[in-house]
C-alpha cells in the first residue's frame, strides 16, 4: 500500500478499514453411540464441538478493471496495529536518515562556499 495515498483514497470511499472473521473450525453435531442389532457399537459416542472463528481487521482496497473500467472483487489485506506502527517506525527512521543527510550536506555546502 502506498501511504501517502491513504487519505486521498479514503475520502474516495476507495479504501476502508473493517472487521473480518474466518471460520477456523466447522462446528461438529454430537454423535451418541450407535449400536447395531447384534449389540456391537458401530458409532462411537463423540461430543458436539463449537465452531471456531478469529476476528482480525483487514485493509479493503476497491478494484476494477483497467481496461473495461469493470468493478473486480475487492483487494482484503490483513494488518495488525503492530503491523501498522512498525512500518511507521521504519519511515520514520528512513526520514531520521534522510535528515542526517540532508544537514551534512548543508554544512558541506557552506564550507564548498568559502572556497
Amino acid at each position: 500500500m502506498n501511504w501517502s495515498e491513504y487519505s486521498t483514497l479514503k475520502s474516495g470511499s476507495k479504501v476502508s478499514f473493517a472487521a473480518d472473521k474466518q471460520t477456523t473450525k466447522e462446528a461438529v453435531a454430537e454423535v451418541a453411540e450407535v449400536r447395531d442389532d447384534d449389540g456391537n457399537i458401530t458409532t462411537h459416542a463423540r461430543p458436539a464441538e463449537a465452531k471456531e472463528e478469529r476476528e482480525f481487521v483487514v485493509l479493503v482496497k476497491k478494484c476494477w478493471d483497467s481496461q473495461t473500467g469493470e468493478a473486480l472483487s475487492d483487494s482484503k489485506r490483513e494488518y495488525s496495529l503492530s503491523d501498522l506502527e512498525s512500518e511507521k517506525a521504519s519511515f520514520d527512521a528512513e526520514m531520521a536518515r534522510a535528515k542526517a543527510q540532508s544537514d551534512g550536506l548543508a554544512a558541506a555546502i557552506v564550507d564548498f562556499k568559502k572556497v
